[in-house]
């Protein structure tokens, strides 16, 4: 019988993963078939290896009773090709894509302006239902784009022929691999078979570390072959590639490189990583290379949010590691890898109840809106992106400290310019913070100080608060200088407090001409004690975490006070991942 396999991490890449999801493809297959009752697969990361358990475990007689079927999709190429079995269309699908990237481009020329914002809305949920309804594109059309080059039809095909070729011993094709995962068996040699592929080239797609040129420690020769991998290893990676990577591409200049992304599970149930999979390239975002790391990360732990079912301690690195993300860049005729790298799950997305998920999918959903709508050639904004991609992957709080003094000082130039630009809420930045922690203290700590909240809400008053009121309606001149120097100030303690008493003072006093000029009470003095209990805050904590904290919550919003919705916003995204 079969209850668990294991896929041993070979090369510390995405190659891995895609081998165990291809394994578990199979096994969910024979399942299936052999129609077990209440069937189910657990792949789980155990450090060198992941192991696979089958629920209940499969029986030597189910194996021999199996009729052979395709462990992958065959795809056709060409509209005059024929298949006898059923075929991935590439020709027909790449229509459907460039069709759709054409009304998309016609409905932005359409619906233009912030009048037309619901307009445009409307017409790209039609456009996104008939494509995913009428004219079905299917979701692994991406990696099939892949497959469909010259220089990966060829293995891509024989490792379909040792199957398809080889009917009547599937049952015996199907024992091999099964054995190779399950007692780490030697592959077993292939005798009396019609031309089967024992060893093929281990294709760059699938062995990002295994591309010409990087598959030895040193020269030993001039020929530039690629390295040979087993007919196992490799059919488990297709397989894997088809349900559980993404290609997406990214466009630099004016030409388009290539990200290949794929999520690597810590422990899930099998179905359900296939359908965070599937939601996940559904939802994905064009964009340019360092917010594609962003965007997919944060897009991916919506995903998992929005799939679970079970609340109670709840922490998404549990469950996800994170990204395994591959940039390739296009020379033409081929690809090169030149970046391989993890993206790591932030460990501060916990939970227990389902209304605090919802505020984290929330929350998600505000940050895929922000980092969309930055323009990342813009000034520093690479830079500050790179900051916000540390801190999310790793919980840095020096990053969010450089992202979020940039990101302040953005929406204050955005506004001088009639440009818009999202800012927080103040309801987000509290769910990210609850439980966030520096070395000696916990964030809230801070952020629940009354003097702490009066000056963030005495900035709020005299920025981005301001800025959402029309002119004619503004009774308070905007400080745009205010978020440099905030920045500046925050890099000692008596620097900061002599900054906030003088821009307190300021404002109070504004505030008073205008309630003895008018009678009228629009804003809130801050009080002595309030000021004193901000002060105490820098005799105990570093004041750059200070005004980090006064960046993020005084250049955000309340709820009232958030008029614009996100879903403007996203509309400036762009999402489609096309040429």
């Amino acid at each position: 019988m079969y209850y668990t396999f294991k896929v041993k991490k070979t090369t510390g890449t995405y190659s891995d993963s895609l081998e165990a999801f291809g394994l578990a493809n199979l096994l969910n297959d024979i399942q299936s078939r052999a129609e077990l009752p209440h069937a189910k697969l657990l792949i789980e990361d155990k450090g060198l290896y992941y192991e696979i358990t089958s629920k209940p475990e499969i029986q030597l007689d189910q194996i021999k009773e199996l009729s052979y079927f395709p462990l992958f999709q065959y795809v056709i190429r060409d509209t005059s090709e024929t298949f006898d079995e059923n075929y991935f269309d590439y020709p027909k699908q790449n229509t459907l894509k460039k069709e759709r990237r054409s009304l998309i481009q016609k409905a932005y020329q359409e619906y233009t302006g912030k009048e037309k914002a619901e307009q445009l809305r409307q017409r790209l949920a039609e456009i996104d239902r008939i494509y995913s309804e009428e004219k079905f594109i299917d979701p692994q059309l991406d990696v099939y784009s892949q497959v469909a080059t010259n220089n990966n039809f060829e293995v891509f095909k024989k490792l379909y022929n040792n199957f398809y070729l080889n009917k009547s011993s599937f049952q015996i094709l199907i024992s091999y691999i099964l054995d190779y995962y399950s007692d780490d068996q030697p592959i077993q040699c292939i005798k009396n078979l019609q031309s089967f592929n024992e060893k093929v080239t281990a294709l760059q797609i699938y062995n990002p570390n295994s591309g010409k040129g990087q598959n030895r420690p040193k020269a030993s020769g001039s020929g530039s072959k690629g390295i040979d991998s087993s007919w196992i290893s490799e059919t488990m990676k297709i397989s894997g590639a088809l349900s559980n990577m993404l290609c997406q591409l990214v466009k630099v200049g004016s030409s388009y490189d290539m990200k290949v992304v794929v999520p690597d599970f810590k422990k899930a149930e099998f179905n359900k990583q296939k359908q965070i999979v599937l939601a996940f390239k559904k939802n994905i975002k064009g964009n340019t290379p360092l917010k594609v790391d962003i965007l997919n990360l944060l897009i991916v732990n919506k995903q998992l949010i929005e799939f679970t079912d079970e609340y109670s301690n709840f922490k998404a690195k549990n469950i996800l590691n994170g990204l395994h993300s591959t940039y390739q860049k296009d020379l033409g005729q081929n690809k090169a890898v030149v970046n391989i790298a993890k993206l790591q799950t932030p460990d501060f997305i916990e939970f227990n109840t389902a209304d605090e998920a919802k505020d984290w999918v929330e929350f998600l959903k505000e940050q895929i809106n922000i980092i969309g709508s930055i323009e990342e050639e813009h000034g520093d904004a690479t830079q500050s992106l790179i900051a916000y991609r540390t801190f999310l992957t790793s919980s840095h709080f020096p990053s969010w400290a450089k992202f979020i003094f940039w990101y302040a000082e953005h929406i204050m130039s955005s506004f001088s310019k009639n440009k818009y630009a999202l800012p927080f809420k103040v309801t987000s930045l509290n769910k990210l913070f609850k439980n966030m922690n520096m070395n000696e203290f916990k964030i809230s700590e801070i952020i629940s100080n009354e003097g702490f909240q009066k000056v963030a809400y005495a900035i709020r008053k005299s920025t981005v608060t301001l800025q959402y009121t029309p002119k004619d309606q503004r009774k308070f001149e905007i400080r745009y200088g205010l978020a440099q120097n905030l920045q500046n100030k925050s890099k000692s303690a008596s620097d900061l407090a002599e900054f906030i008493g003088e821009f307190i003072a300021t404002f109070n006093a504004e505030t008073a001409r205008y309630v003895e000029k008018t009678g009228t009470v629009l804003r809130a003095n801050i009080r002595d004690n309030e000021l004193t209990q901000f002060y105490g805050l820098l005799d105990k904590y570093p004041s750059t975490v200070i005004g980090a904290l006064l960046a993020s919550y005084g250049f955000a919003l309340t709820e009232k006070e958030a008029t614009k919705t996100d879903d403007e916003i996203s509309l400036a995204i762009d999402d489609t991942n096309e040429e």
